[in-house]
């Protein structure tokens, strides 16, 4: 009869080194999961944004087709909100939509055509600010 039975089982190192594993397994999982939130965000604000933008350059072409054109050519609004919450609170604004307004040289046409630059700033989640901007030619009508 054996007076000693040997116990079978895991030992102090490979025990440190499972942990050491799953803990260097469990950083790379987190730290790639807030990259994904990160990139999904950037995403949604730049959808955002150019949904606005696009939206302020069909307003601006509006007007310049029915020949409604302001006296001042070129204007910035700044923090304008592009996502409110429930209680109409902003989530997401931009710091800065700008317009410019140049009469084209049109030579020897009767239609009268303006060019249009609309842009937009935001902020980005750590790539600080971004912009996004369009060009256009609108004719009077």
């Amino acid at each position: 009869m054996d007076k000693y039975k040997l116990i079978e089982g895991f030992t102090l190192t490979e025990l440190l080194v499972g942990i050491l594993f799953t803990t260097v397994t469990a950083s790379a999982i987190i730290s790639g999961s807030i990259y994904v939130k990160k990139t999904l965000n950037n995403i949604r604000y730049k959808e955002l944004a150019y949904e606005k933008l696009k939206a302020h350059t069909e307003f601006w072409k509006g007007k310049i087709s029915s020949r409604d054109i302001p006296s001042n050519l070129s204007d910035c609004k700044e923090d304008v909100c592009l996502k409110e919450n429930d209680d109409e609170e902003c989530i997401f604004s931009a710091t800065e939509l700008c317009y410019d307004m140049l009469s084209v040289n049109t030579g020897n046409s009767n239609a009268r055509r303006w060019e249009l630059i609309t842009s937009i700033k935001w902020d980005n989640t750590n790539q600080g600010e971004r912009e996004l901007s369009f060009y256009v030619i609108q004719m009077e009508f």
